[in-house]
């Protein structure tokens, strides 16, 4: 009986280790026939965005004085590109000498008025002296030379050709007559020697009497570099001596190569202004301008004056660094001269301060170029060329009272 209880009890665990058995192969085997899942690669990481560099804000422009090409320090520069340019008419007889304020000009103009006396035209825009003088009457010259610059005209008075001439312009003149507070007389000069302005008031003077003290840049010169590569001795001017009318008024304008500026003397004397240390009158461009001196006609009681346009063109020579440039000067009146060489290009004046010679025989200038057989025939040119009386311009002088 026993014995049988435990046969039926293997045949059970048997029946039981098959069936799970038979159910692990079904399970295996159900398993295997399943498809492997596709097999995805990882993404790539997407490539950094690279931004473009910004490109760099451009240098502003520096501001540059209209009638030096000097660049402006920023506390001015409002001043250099609105201020308009003030022309002052300052004597240049033995007596009105030292003259003050005129090294402290941008430009200078230099023509004779009647009896070999020459007189300048003194153009202000970089900088403004408080007093300026002598000042004295304007010419014929000036009609065309200021409106040029579109500038203010301060003069003493003039005669009644030019009175005439200058109702017919538009410029904006502020003579002793008409703004009288400007002006002063000094104790140290006999008249008409003493007449000085203050120039450093003119611009509020200018808005009382109605004038526009500037709102747009100023008519500018041309400025910039000049190729002279090619030049030979020929241009060279260490010297320039230019005649006028005689000793007194012949100028020399010698180059100095440490400053790079030609500097003035009349009669071998260095020119030097009134100012604080009496700087001598410099310049780092000197123009030669060829223009025609015609009679204009005779003032009662007065010398013979000329009339000079410089309206249209004629020859010039532009002297910088040391070296000439024979061009020609050219202008319509409405902005100052340019200048042209032999091959139509521009010929740009040195950055810096600027005189313009107007002789009447411009013919007679000599050029010390530094070479001795050269300067040997200069030498006595300039002798033959300086030989006038130095008191004849006087009884001129002695009739102009302005």
């Amino acid at each position: 009986m026993k014995r049988r209880e435990r046969k039926s009890k293997q045949s059970k665990r048997r029946f039981i280790c098959v069936a799970i058995a038979l159910a692990l192969v079904a399970a295996i085997a159900s398993g295997g026939c399943a498809p492997a899942p596709d097999v995805i690669p990882p993404e790539e990481p997407p490539a950094p965005v690279v931004e473009p560099e910004p490109e760099p804000e451009p240098e502003p422009e520096p501001v540059v004085y209209p009638l030096t090409g000097l660049e402006a320090p920023p506390a001015d520069e409002y001043m250099a590109i609105h201020f308009r340019t003030l022309s002052v008419k300052i004597e240049n007889t033995p007596e009105a000498k030292p003259q003050l304020g005129i090294t402290r000009a941008d430009v200078v103009y230099e023509t004779v008025t009647e009896g070999g006396i020459t007189r300048f035209n003194c153009l202000f825009q970089s900088d403004i002296p408080d007093e300026v003088g002598p000042v004295r009457s304007a010419r014929d010259s000036d009609m065309s030379i200021v409106p040029e610059y579109d500038a203010l005209f301060f003069f003493s008075g003039t005669n009644s050709l030019v009175w005439a001439r200058l109702g017919t312009t538009w410029i904006n003149e502020m003579n002793h007559s008409s703004a009288p507070s400007l002006y002063h007389r000094v104790n140290y000069r006999s008249a008409p020697h003493d007449l000085f302005l203050d120039l450093g008031k003119a611009y509020e003077a200018a808005i009382e009497m109605g004038y526009s003290a500037g709102d747009q840049y100023p008519n500018a010169l041309m400025f910039g570099d000049y190729d002279m590569s090619g030049f030979g001795e020929a241009n060279d001017a260490v010297s320039i001596f230019i005649p006028y009318s005689g000793g007194i008024f012949d100028v020399t304008w010698d180059y100095d190569s440490v400053s790079g500026k030609y500097l003035r003397s009349i009669q071998g004397k260095p020119q030097v202004d009134a100012a604080e240390g009496e700087p001598q009158m410099a310049a780092d461009n000197v123009v030669l301008l060829v223009i025609p001196y015609r009679a204009a006609p005779e003032v009662p009681g007065k010398g013979q004056t000329w009339n000079i346009e410089f309206t249209g063109s004629g020859q010039a020579v532009v002297f910088r660094d040391g070296k000439r440039i024979d061009c020609t000067w050219t202008t319509d009146g409405s902005h100052p001269p340019q200048f042209i060489d032999a091959s139509g290009d521009f010929v740009p004046l040195k950055p810096g301060k600027t005189w313009f010679q107007v002789p009447p025989s411009p013919d007679k200038m000599v050029v010390t170029t530094g070479h001795e057989e050269a300067d040997a025939a200069a030498a006595a040119a300039a002798e033959s060329a300086a030989s006038a009386d130095d008191d004849a311009y006087k009884a001129a002088d002695a009739a102009d009272t302005d």
